[in-house]
């Protein structure tokens, strides 16, 4: 079983040899390395240079971390498809415990695990306690980008949205919609809830919130207009009534203004492109 792993990054340099170390020092070896170099220097090569490993740097003007992903998708050549950030950490055996759970379990497509920081051993965000298959009810809570793993032929006509994610107008949620596409398909999945990857936790702004904030509304209107998923209206109506309910308890609090309004306007302005359309059209 081969691994291929898409990374795209842009003016990280210190965190991708932290994370070419942790590759280094993998117990399963059957890997392939693909970064999505946007950077207008040679840097990353450069720092590829001192790791004897099977990786490619593909050089990239085009800014926006799902068009980079797409970049690299092209290349696939492997069994399972993974998307590490490029300040993200695995650890030793990460690749040995994903490969035995999908020889194990041939029946599943898809593989989350949990997450946290490696040197205050916080969570690096809120997750589940206890592991769970994955479904419409708990996809917002079992995988990020970093900790998704798929089989390759349960995508192989998927590209991420190039509206979402960062570098774009709705900051995030691409991951998101790769979870929803995988489920809307019927493949099945499952989050490891003991298992980890490392991840530097990140300070909260408004800014921030709002950002990706409009990446979460863009996506339950995706889910609506693209995959006919209409149980997630009523997931999102609930979402934002009870982030509403927090506002007027506190109506000072920025963090939870940006994060509806930001909700609420990418709901509202999210257009699904041709390209994404047709997408989803192939996938039946």
């Amino acid at each position: 079983m081969k691994f291929f792993l898409v990374m795209a990054t842009l003016d990280r340099y210190n965190e991708i040899v932290l994370f070419l170390n942790s590759l280094s020092i993998q117990s399963y070896k059957n890997f392939e390395l693909i970064i999505c170099d946007q950077n207008n220097n040679d840097k990353i090569e450069k720092l590829c240079l001192a790791y004897p490993m099977n990786i490619r740097v593909i050089k990239n003007n085009i800014k926006g971390l799902s068009v980079n992903r797409n970049i690299g998708l092209k290349y696939a050549s492997g069994d399972v498809i993974a998307f590490p950030d490029d300040d993200c950490e695995y650890e030793t055996d990460t690749l040995e415990k994903i490969a035995g759970f999908f020889e194990k379990n041939p029946h599943y497509s898809f593989y989350t695990c949990n997450t946290k920081e490696k040197e205050i051993n916080n969570a690096a965000l809120e997750t589940r306690k206890k592991d769970c298959d994955i479904g419409i009810c708990n996809f917002l809570s079992v995988g990020i980008s970093f900790t998704i793993f798929v089989r390759s032929e349960a995508i192989a006509g998927f590209l991420f949205d190039e509206q979402l994610g960062l570098g774009t107008v709705f900051g995030s949620a691409e991951e998101s919609d790769l979870l929803l596409y995988l489920i809307k398909n019927k493949r099945k999945g499952k989050y490891h809830a003991a298992h980890y990857i490392y991840h530097p936790g990140k300070t909260e702004t408004p800014q921030r919130v709002y950002s990706y904030s409009l990446g979460f509304g863009a996506l339950f209107k995706k889910a609506l207009l693209v995959y006919r998923m209409y149980p997630m209206f009523f997931i999102f109506l609930y979402r934002i009534a009870r982030n509403m309910a927090k506002l007027c308890l506190r109506p000072g609090d920025k963090i939870t203004r940006a994060l509806v309004s930001g909700r609420l306007s990418g709901f509202f302005h999210y257009k699904p492109s041709a390209k994404v359309k047709k997408i989803e059209n192939n996938s039946h």
